[in-house]
């Protein structure tokens, strides 16, 4: 129980009390009684405010997300919150004032929301709120804390609830239909540098091979079924796929902005989930503080894995850049497709982009631009841009997320 200090709340009421006990003691009367038992009832409301119930307070949490057909929160959604209380006990309850709190551990940030409602008969009674926009991250909901006063706001009661509950808020991505590169490496380009691990079947008959338990019905072959007396199923021509690889750029001195950093994060997610989509073999290479190696050694990528890793990454690396595509090099295989995610376009990336070539990897660069670039940094990327189409590299620059189908030569989905 809080409220007005000892001294301007107890003091004065004490000398209050005694004044009227003394004047019914020595002047009598009915008007004396009166105002004697006044402050006696006014005196045991609020100390039967003590016994409200809100210290017994118990509530629950429903997380209601804008995330409209995704199954998942993305930067820059708001999430919807209602939380449901009940409180035990009989004394009344005016109003109750609710606090509920956001923290992001990483950074320290937090959000707090500050709400009322009016108990219902029954003692119950329900909030709802919408939070600011959320960056990309883990968030956690603190305890809940609700608080009433009495209805001459003297003394305050509190009480608090824990309904643990953990948020996740993935990178934002912008839905994309097609790729350039993908198209030329479909067509032929690259696929001689594939071995048949990298491989999906089409719809061109090839011949007639043994039934295999597990066959689809459609895959019978029902004339070579009925003139050998055996089960035989149809096997189907297998085209190579190129293996694209990712390589996130994470150096702490390779961007000037949190939100330059945000976009190379958002541009990669954007693309993982592109090839993702297509069916087509992938790695990625996340080069900061704690690397993340997927698809390395031709090892199985998770989608969902990578996912929730970027949803932690920070820029923090030390290493340079060329230093990473070096690493690359030696844990994937000869043929791949190496697309490097970085605001990066020096001499040093040029020669390990040579390097790549002489291992028979393919490097591509999508330059992460600011939004307000210099007059020097657009020198500097006109001249890596001649010297890309000079080497043949694909080079695509973007400073906002929704460049981003334009400079991959498509539009948004």
């Amino acid at each position: 129980m809080r409220g007005l200090p000892l001294s301007r709340v107890w003091l004065p009421g004490a000398a209050l009390y005694g004044c009227s006990a003394f004047y019914v003691l020595f002047q009598g009367g009915k008007t004396s009684l009166m105002l004697f038992v006044m402050l006696n009832a006014l005196i045991l409301y609020l100390l039967l405010g003590r016994w409200s119930g809100i210290g017994g307070v118990q509530g629950t949490r429903t997380i209601v997300s804008n995330a409209g057909d995704t199954a998942y929160l993305t930067a820059g959604m708001r999430v919807q919150v209602k939380l449901r209380m009940q409180i035990p006990g009989f004394w009344p309850v005016p109003y109750v004032i609710v606090r509920d709190r956001l923290v992001r551990p990483v950074s320290d940030e937090s959000q707090t929301y500050e709400l009322s409602f009016v108990p219902d008969y029954r003692r119950r009674g329900e909030v709802f709120y919408e939070t600011a926009p959320l960056r990309r991250g883990r968030y956690r909901f603190q305890t809940t804390e609700c608080s009433t006063r009495d209805i001459f706001g003297l003394f305050e009661h509190q009480g608090k609830f824990t309904e643990p509950l953990d948020l996740q808020v993935y990178p934002r991505m912008i839905a994309l239909k097609d790729w350039q590169m993908l198209r030329r490496s479909q067509r032929g380009v690259f696929q001689h540098t594939f071995t048949s691990k990298w491989a999906k079947e089409t719809t061109q008959i090839d011949g007639v091979r043994e039934y295999i338990h597990g066959d689809r019905l459609s895959r019978i072959h029902w004339n070579a079924t009925a003139k050998t007396g055996h089960w035989k199923s149809k096997e189907f021509e297998r085209e190579a796929l190129p293996r694209i690889v990712f390589l996130l750029d994470r150096s702490v001195g390779s961007y000037r902005s949190a939100d330059q950093f945000e976009l190379a994060v958002s541009v990669a997610a954007s693309l993982l989930e592109l090839v993702v989509q297509r069916g087509m073999p992938l790695g990625f290479v996340s080069a900061g503080l704690k690397p993340g190696w997927f698809g390395a050694e031709r090892a199985p990528v998770s989608r969902d894995e990578v996912l929730r890793h970027l949803v932690d990454v920070e820029a923090d690396g030390t290493m340079p850049l060329a230093g990473w595509i070096a690493q690359a090099a030696e844990r994937f295989e000869p043929g791949v497709q190496v697309v490097v995610i970085s605001p990066i376009a020096d001499e040093q990336l040029s020669m390990a982009f040579t390097a790549l070539e002489a291992k028979r990897m393919i490097p591509s660069l999508l330059h992460i631009a600011e939004a307000a670039p210099s007059d020097e940094q657009k020198r500097k990327l006109r001249g890596w841009q001649q010297l890309s189409k000079a080497k043949q590299w694909d080079c695509n620059s973007v400073s906002r997320l929704e460049e981003l189908p334009a400079a991959l030569g498509v539009v948004s989905a």
